[in-house]
């Protein structure tokens, strides 16, 4: 992966100003004006109380904000004992270009170690930086992935989709492997830097995923960081899907082409050690709106049920029809909605199949599933509306067991692949 074009002359004035450093804290950030001090102050305080031997930096990498958190992030005063670097990186905004500016800075200071927090964190403690820092620059793991208490409706994308998708094929037990908040050492940077970046998505959504994936299948040594409940700008996902959805399964459906020597012959899954005390925080409950979710999902039904018909295998159509037809709203607002896990886990393993041959724009495919994806959510919210944290944990993982179950009939989908039997439009 060529780094430099994404380094401006604003960072590499500052990453040589400071020559060095053992272990750093990246804050890739757009539009954070509100908590971006905040974060800054966090990190750098657990820097020094836990990092004291060691040379730090906190280093905001920002996407050309068109607010103040450039200016605030500048103004920010972390003290004396941690060094700070600002600057707007090159390229296209996202996170992954923010990414290649920071490992490219992390490389040329000659870290240890490094954490990677996310700019609107409201949770974020000084511990963080220890749970993720202190496996890769004290022990031996190359990529320390988050692991979160969250709000049942809060990552449905990951509880719903990436969790058991990575899980059932990789074989790694990562709760969050979109998590947003990661540590790793100088080793699995420079395993990175010498990757060939497959999709254009790993530059936005797609990197955290790109990483997660790139460790397993790299053999990294992987585990996990108590952090304690993530509290962020979350919002109800029946009104804020964004292109986070398409860019992250873009990027995981073509991993799926690339390394299918490897997920193919995984047979187990492997749970993955969680690092560091469970630090205090309960998660905030948000909003779901289960009928605006149920609308989606028939208006994807409504319009798109030719295209389904192709896409999925024959009777996974005709379970998702069935649904369609049996589903009732009541006047007071409930929808009595249920997807049954076995039936999504093949919904998805049937588009991935479709993502690697499809001939046409493959946007549109992701975007022809969201409808799909939006039945799914308001199933689970169904099921959990009384569910407390526990509760909602064995829902999910009722989930993550049908898409390991289902990987026989994923490979015998990818066989059809193989052998040309499923794309036809």
């Amino acid at each position: 992966m060529d780094m430099l074009p994404a380094v401006s002359p604003e960072i590499a004035g500052a990453v040589r100003d400071i020559g060095r450093a053992d272990v750093m804290v990246a804050i890739p950030a757009y539009n954070n004006e509100q908590t971006i001090s905040s974060v800054m102050k966090t990190a750098a305080e657990g820097l020094s109380t836990f990092f004291a031997d060691m040379r730090s930096v906190v280093f905001v990498c920002e996407g050309g904000s068109l607010d103040e958190t450039k200016n605030v992030a500048h103004m920010t005063d972390i003290g004396m004992t941690v060094n700070k670097i600002v600057g707007t990186y090159r390229g296209e905004a996202g996170k992954g270009n923010a990414l290649r500016a920071v490992f490219k800075a992390a490389l040329d200071l000659g870290v240890k170690g490094l954490a990677l927090i996310d700019a609107d964190m409201r949770s974020f403690t000084p511990d963080w930086v220890n749970n993720l820092l202190a496996p890769a620059v004290r022990e031996d793991f190359g990529f320390v992935a988050p692991f979160y208490k969250r709000y049942k409706y809060d990552g449905t994308i990951t509880n719903l989709l990436i969790y058991p998708l990575v899980t059932s094929l990789y074989g790694k037990k990562l709760r969050q492997p979109i998590g947003g908040d990661f540590g790793m050492s100088a080793g699995f940077i420079e395993m990175l830097a010498k990757q060939d970046v497959w999709d254009v998505f790993v530059g936005q959504f797609g990197i955290d995923i790109w990483m997660t994936i790139s460790a397993i299948t790299g053999g990294a040594k992987i585990c996990q960081a108590n952090l304690g409940a993530k509290v962020h700008s979350a919002k109800d996902p029946a009104f804020s899907l964004g292109p986070m959805y398409m860019q992250v399964l873009s990027t995981i459906f073509r991993s799926m082409n690339k390394f299918q020597d490897f997920w193919r012959e995984k047979e187990i899954v492997e749970d993955v050690p969680v690092k560091g005390t469970a630090v205090p925080w309960e998660p905030e409950a948000i909003p779901i709106s289960v009928t605006r979710l149920v609308e989606e999902f028939n208006l994807g039904m409504a319009h798109f049920s030719a295209l389904y018909r192709e896409i999925l295998s024959k009777d996974t159509y005709m379970r998702l029809e069935q649904i369609a037809r049996s589903e009732v709203c009541r006047p007071e607002g409930y929808c009595d909605f249920n997807m049954p896990p076995d039936l999504w886990a093949r919904i998805i393993y049937d588009i991935a199949v479709v993502f690697n041959c499809w001939t046409g724009n493959t946007h549109k495919l992701i975007d022809l599933s969201s409808p799909l994806y939006f039945g799914m959510v308001a199933s689970v919210a169904n099921r959990t509306v009384d569910l407390d944290y526990t509760g909602t944990e064995q829902v999910v993982d009722d989930i993550l067991r049908s898409f390991v179950n289902e990987k026989v009939y994923m490979r015998e989908r990818w066989l059809d692949l193989a052998a040309g039997r499923v794309c036809s439009i």
